[in-house]
């Protein structure tokens, strides 16, 4: 993977937003998923909840900036249906 510094830290931080919420809003993720493909790198987490995680307006300094720095370092992100709960998942453009 011919990453620069850059695309490879906005990768790793969209992984630990996407694993600190469901952390912090469902009893666990279940699985996280990293698939390289030519033109992007997606990102996924599954977990039980069956809510939509919610793109808040940033109330406190120290939260909420979450779903905020995955939809502004992803091309495109979403949440799906699967498995008996929901899959967040992130695009990001490969550098290469």
């Amino acid at each position: 993977m011919g990453e620069d510094a850059d695309a490879v830290a906005d990768v790793l931080l969209v992984v630990n937003e996407l694993v600190s919420n469901a952390y912090r809003y469902t009893s666990e993720p279940s699985f996280l998923r990293v698939v390289v493909e030519i033109k992007k790198i997606r990102v996924e987490i599954a977990h039980d909840a069956r809510a939509h995680p919610p793109l808040r307006k940033v109330s406190r300094p120290q939260r909420g900036y979450g779903l905020v720095l995955v939809a502004r370092l992803s091309d495109r992100w979403g949440v799906d249906r699967a498995h008996g709960g929901t899959v967040v998942w992130a695009d990001l453009p490969r550098t290469t």
